[in-house]
């Protein structure tokens, strides 16, 4: 058995086939001002650092928590517009309110946090966010041992509807962790640098006019 995901992403009219395993988990820190301490670190001296820097700062609009936080010695690092998802992470967060929320640890984080998708377009590395890219996740699992190829011969190479183009079947065992029966998950992948894998659950009674496909036309 083998468990996937089909993400309805915006801007895509098919489903992209994610494996969990290839999945990392991030945090968004895009527009936002934030920083990173060891997980060691005392919360306590963070926030003493925090009301000093905002008691300073009514009298010098211009100043920086990081300039209170080198003058006492405290390490730190500016987080960048993504960081990778670590529990113990301690974060302090400058403009927030509230100062017990101001400082917490990445696992106390509600909004932000996601499941990544990476992959290779051919020229660049690239993310799908499941948390803003993705309208849907559906979680499938398959049954590996009944692949099945739907690629024909054509003269020169093996494809499915279009050259370069790759079709299989998989029984699906269950969609969502409630188990099924007369169900099919047809992966389409391509050769071609950067593709994705798309995906579409089949009844079985449509299998023969998946399987008797008909190649598409320019």
């Amino acid at each position: 058995m083998k468990q996937l995901e089909l993400w309805q992403v915006y801007g895509e009219d098919r489903l992209v086939v994610v494996d969990p395993d290839e999945l990392t988990k991030k945090v968004s820190f895009y527009e936002t001002e934030a920083y990173l301490f060891p997980s060691d670190t005392d919360m306590d001296v963070i926030r003493k650092a925090l009301v000093e820097y905002r008691e300073c700062k009514e009298d010098d609009e211009s100043l920086r928590l990081y300039e209170v936080l080198d003058e006492h010695g405290i390490p730190y690092k500016l987080a960048s517009d993504a960081e990778d998802y670590i529990p113990d992470i301690v974060l302090c967060f400058p403009d927030e309110e509230d100062i017990k929320w101001a400082v917490c640890r990445m696992d106390d984080l509600v909004l932000g946090v996601s499941d990544v998708f990476t992959y290779w377009d051919g020229s660049n590395w690239c993310e799908i966010w499941a948390e803003s890219d993705a309208r849907k996740r559906t979680k499938v699992v398959i049954d590996e041992e009944s692949k099945e190829t739907l690629d024909r011969w054509a003269g020169r190479e093996w494809y499915y509807l279009r050259p370069f183009t790759h079709g299989y079947l998989y029984r699906v065992i269950a969609i969502d962790g409630q188990q099924v029966d007369g169900k099919w998950l047809l992966i389409e992948t391509g050769d071609w640098a950067g593709s994705l894998d798309y995906g579409e659950i089949v009844d079985s009674k449509d299998l023969d006019q998946v399987r008797n496909w008909v190649e598409e036309k320019e």
